[in-house]
């Protein structure tokens, strides 16, 4: 079955973003064109690049947990390959607080949010955490079951009411927020005295992207609002009143050919779908974009397990080298991270 046939038939709701999500501004200079009523575009207020419109949170929904609930009903394992990222990930966490992080106190609170099946805090538990997550879709069902208190709220939304935490992650869910500096403010009044907030998200930075244009696999557009780089994502924590302590971005290269190698891979699907069937309706053309994470797992599986760990293996290796030449400062990483605390009062 291809991913076009999985997803909703309906045309989706595009909903404008007609605002900087970060400042408010008007002003705004075009950088990709609208096709479906969605383009990029970036602020003339504060620099932030940003999409000029978004797909229904409904529309999304269905897509995005139609899926989740099929992985609810027949859940499987994490595999080792999935747990040591983490894990890399965690370590690299660790090293850009200066080791605050892997050194927990006791009894000490980590909250994830979008927190998904919990593999994040399945790490952060190994490390002396007591561990909760956020996850509004079916996937944080196993999360629960793994051991972890799940909150099925919006950051967006919702104020207080879970107490204050010592260590709050959220890893690639800020772009997807409507207003981000409000999801920030969130964990800036939910951080303990003392605590740290460790946030990532894709670089617009990244050197590759502007090789593929509008169909680069990480813009994900319909579906993430805002798209950072150094500069936008440090204005934008003070905003909220965190004070980054780090930004890295440092270049490695398996996380940035993976983005490639499956933007390549949705192009080559594309073709086929439009050789098969002609040209895609605007649904179409929707629900392919948003079924990228799964056609993502379905390359994996295809091209084994041997090119994933060797792109592992690249970051693993050759991560620190390039780290070391080219500096964590770098800007043109695949991804950008901040390890960040409440400014003083």
């Amino acid at each position: 079955m291809t991913a076009a046939t999985d997803a909703p038939t309906d045309a989706p709701t595009v909903e404008p973003v007609e605002a900087c999500p970060v400042c408010g501004a008007r002003d705004r200079h075009p950088l990709l064109p609208e096709v479906h009523r969605i383009g990029v575009v970036r602020c003339q207020g504060c620099d932030l690049v940003h999409a000029t419109g978004h797909y229904a949170a409904t529309y999304l929904s269905e897509s995005y947990y139609a899926a989740r609930a099929k992985q609810r009903q027949s859940p499987t394992r994490p595999s080792a390959r999935d747990i040591d990222r983490k894990r890399r990930n965690v370590e690299l966490y660790d090293r850009l607080s200066g080791g605050r992080l892997g050194r927990p106190r006791a009894g000490a609170r980590a909250l994830d949010i979008g927190c998904d099946t919990g593999l994040l805090l399945d790490v952060l538990r190994e490390l002396g955490y007591r561990t909760e997550g956020i996850e509004r879709s079916p996937a944080g069902a196993q999360a629960q079951t793994a051991g972890h208190e799940v909150h099925a709220l919006d950051i967006e939304v919702t104020d207080l009411g879970l107490g204050r935490f010592d260590l709050i992650t959220m890893t690639h869910v800020l772009e997807h927020l409507r207003e981000p500096v409000r999801g920030l403010t969130w964990i800036r009044r939910h951080l303990a005295p003392g605590g740290l907030a460790v946030i990532e998200v894709p670089n617009w930075g990244d050197l590759l992207r502007p090789l593929w244009g509008r169909r680069f696999r990480p813009l994900e557009l319909g579906d993430h609002v805002s798209f950072f780089e150094r500069s936008t994502l440090a204005a934008a924590l003070t905003r909220a009143g965190l004070e980054p302590e780090i930004l890295w971005s440092a270049p490695q290269i398996g996380t940035s050919l993976a983005p490639s190698l499956l933007t390549a891979a949705d192009l080559a699907l594309d073709l086929r779908r439009r050789l098969r069937r002609g040209s895609p309706t605007v649904a179409g053309v929707a629900g392919n974009r948003l079924q990228s994470a799964k056609q993502g797992r379905r390359w994996q599986r295809l091209a084994g397990p041997l090119v994933v760990r060797g792109l592992d293996n690249l970051d693993s290796a050759l991560g620190p080298w390039l780290e070391g030449m080219f500096g964590a400062h770098c800007g043109w990483g695949a991804n950008l991270v901040t390890v960040a605390r409440a400014q003083s009062s």
